[in-house]
């Protein structure tokens, strides 16, 4: 008498593929003999789930996975969803199967993808589920059709401010699937062209958008997360600043900038920066998501102050001197 195979259904949330049993010696009849001992339970022709196992949102994906054949794997917006990028949900299921392998109909997916190669480099298991890699799934969002770029470009710093890719894994499956000729490489190479080595994501929603807000402003972007100090010592890492005028900008969050001793270390620490010669301005979450003209306005007077500062610092020692600032 055969047995089930308990230790891998375990392994894949209670669930089993007709391939699966085979290989445990279980024929056609003896799967219908598993089914009506009331063992098992059919989810899909090809998946079995063992009966009274909680139904849970992995076992779902899983079955979409095992349900498209062996070979295949979550992507696309599914897989962003599984490695927990913001704006990713499950709702829909989209898995790619290997074009290489035989082509069955699937049920239990929202989208099947079959006319890609899917190499195994390109697959990870991530709490039991097969799951293309992070930048692989950011290449597939960028070749859905009617998908924004600037939705792409969210993810791509999202995932990048997880840690879940960066700019070498990135430029690594560019070169790789750009030679094939895949629906949406010239969004992700203009993407990665305005990311250059020194880039760093935004560590928020709240950075990301005023980020957003001022791209394209002026003809010298503002850098991001950098260290500043005075004399030697470190002051802290500010938000924005301009790589040729001492100016800074601090974008404050009502969440974790509302107490007093928060208050308090803000001003010290403000006033530290400006007896080192910077200008700051500082904005709030509410004017970045409510305000933003006055945002912009805000940081366009600053840079002018700047700039003025600058300008009477050659003006008073008699001749030009650079304008890049000590970091």
């Amino acid at each position: 008498m055969f047995e089930l195979p308990y230790d891998l259904m375990a392994k894949q949330h209670a669930l089993v593929t007709t391939e699966q049993l085979a290989e445990a010696g279980f024929d056609h009849d003896g799967v219908k003999w598993l089914i009506r001992g009331g063992r098992v339970e059919r989810i899909s022709p090809r998946v079995l789930r063992l009966r009274g196992a909680p139904e849970t949102e992995a076992q779902r994906v899983l079955g979409a996975v095992l349900d498209a054949g062996p070979g295949s794997a979550l992507s696309h917006t599914s897989a962003l969803a599984w490695w927990k990028v913001p704006g990713f949900t499950l709702r829909e299921l989209h898995v790619t199967h290997d074009r290489e392998g035989a082509h069955r109909p699937a049920r239990l997916a929202t989208a099947v993808h079959d006319k890609v190669l899917l190499p195994e480099r390109h697959v990870r298991v991530l709490e039991g589920i097969p799951v293309v890699t992070p930048s692989r799934a950011l290449f597939d969002l960028a070749g859905m059709p009617r998908t924004p770029p600037a939705r792409v470009e969210r993810a791509v710093d999202n995932a990048w401010s997880l840690r879940l890719v960066s700019g070498r894994t990135m430029r690594a499956m560019l070169r790789e699937l750009a030679r094939r000729g895949r629906p949406g490489i010239a969004t992700m190479r203009a993407l990665l062209a305005d990311r250059g080595p020194d880039y760093v994501p935004p560590a928020s929603s709240l950075e990301g958008r005023l980020a957003d807000l001022l791209k394209g402003r002026w003809p010298t972007p503002l850098r991001r997360q950098v260290d500043k100090g005075d004399d030697g010592e470190w002051i802290g890492r500010i938000d924005f600043v301009d790589p040729e005028l001492p100016f800074l900008l601090e974008v404050q969050s009502e969440r974790f900038h509302r107490s007093l001793v928060d208050s308090r270390d803000d001003a010290a620490r403000r006033a530290r920066l400006e007896a080192a010669g910077y200008v700051v301005v500082e904005v709030s979450d509410e004017d970045v998501w409510h305000h933003p003209e006055e945002v912009v306005e805000r940081v366009r007077q600053g840079r002018n102050e700047a700039y003025l500062r600058v300008l009477n610092g050659r003006r008073g020692r008699g001749g030009p001197r650079p304008l890049a600032v000590a970091s």
